[in-house]
């Protein structure tokens, strides 16, 4: 069983940090929902390949889903997908409203279904999961983590999913000295002392957009999660650091309306809490059917070892060299943040000579 990807009337072409990812695709809309979520990685026209030199290609076709081509009967279920493996391509069948089929072994796959929404959705998962994947390749890790950087120096900020964080984030970046890394994907580089830059569209509860022009807001529905408030990296995108050594760590949790608090918490305690988000992945925006080992399982399921390893002692690393924290947030969004830079400011003033 192959792959066939055809040409398109129109190309995305990505590039994640060397990770080279193209998207292809006949529907403008959808072409263009995908650039204003990847905005920060696209190529320049002076250097697009059209997918020729990439990667790793998807192409997305606005069209009914094959039955014939339909995984029934056969492989496993998984959540609301089932998902078939042949060789080294992997089909995963939502339910007949979306087919995704994927040469793991050629990095090239297809993505089929009449719901644009669903597409949209399906789409920004799979771009995100294949580069992800190649980005470890690089000795560059995904955190599932609010990335920032104050006056240079750069930290990590662990809270559950859906916990706040990109509404953390616009509050930090309304103060003095403060940019973003990314407000759920931030990379941690192997040696586990630089951060670096990986900045997605925010997704905020409504309320939450409140004040930002409608210009760079989208409506975002998802299929399991309810719908969200996109905001375009345009909105944010001259307070966007590249890379910054990574300084600070913060296992963060919520108390309600309590007061926010800060208290040192220990180096294990810090690298036992990057574990899920980091090493496990946990809270990754990505296809989790991508994820699994194709046939024969043991050199993938070997090979999905070493990556843990190698996310692990970039773990430990990060935890050994970075002032650790742990924040107990509360429901003030402006009150948190008061409280992180006071405690950054204070934290640079004490290391100046």
């Amino acid at each position: 069983m192959s792959v066939t990807v055809r040409s398109a009337a129109r190309v995305l072409d990505l590039d994640f940090h060397g990770a080279a990812v193209s998207v292809l695709c006949q529907d403008s809309d959808l072409v263009e929902r995908l650039a204003r979520d990847f905005a920060y990685f696209i190529l320049p026209d002076s250097r697009r390949s059209g997918g020729t030199a990439a990667d790793s290609v998807l192409e997305v076709r606005v069209e009914p889903v094959p039955q014939d081509r339909l995984p029934r009967g056969q492989g496993l279920s998984w959540r609301s997908a089932r998902i078939s493996t042949k060789g080294s391509v992997r089909s995963v069948d939502y339910g007949g409203q979306a087919l995704l089929v994927y040469d793991l072994a050629a990095e090239r796959g297809t993505l089929c279904g009449p719901d644009r929404d669903l597409l949209h959705e399906l789409a920004y998962l799979a771009v995100l999961s294949r580069a992800g994947d190649l980005l470890d390749g690089q000795g560059l890790h995904r955190a599932h983590a609010l990335g920032f950087s104050f006056r240079g120096r750069g930290g990590l900020l662990f809270l559950p999913m859906n916990g706040g964080k990109s509404r953390l984030a616009l509050e930090l970046l309304s103060r003095p000295g403060f940019a973003l890394l990314s407000d759920d994907l931030p990379l941690i580089e192997a040696h586990g002392r630089t951060l670096r830059a990986f900045p997605l569209r925010l997704g905020l509860r409504g309320s939450d957009a409140a004040g930002i022009p409608e210009s760079f807001v989208r409506t975002f529905k998802r299929r399991r999660f309810g719908v969200k408030r996109l905001v375009d990296v345009a909105y944010f995108q001259d307070r966007i650091a590249d890379r910054a050594p990574l300084d600070w760590i913060f296992v963060a949790s919520r108390n309600g309306a309590q007061a926010p608090s800060l208290v040192p918490c220990s180096k294990p305690e810090a690298a036992s809490s990057l574990l899920a988000p980091v090493v496990l992945g946990l809270g990754l925006p990505q296809v989790l059917e991508l994820m699994l080992p194709p046939p024969p399982f043991i050199p993938g399921s070997l090979r999905l070892a070493r990556i843990a390893g190698r996310r692990l002692a970039a773990c430990l690393r990060a935890a050994e060299q970075a002032e650790c924290s742990r924040l107990r947030l509360c429901d003030d969004p402006a009150a948190n943040a008061d409280l992180m830079a006071a405690y950054l400011e204070a934290d640079l003033s004490k290391r100046s000579p």
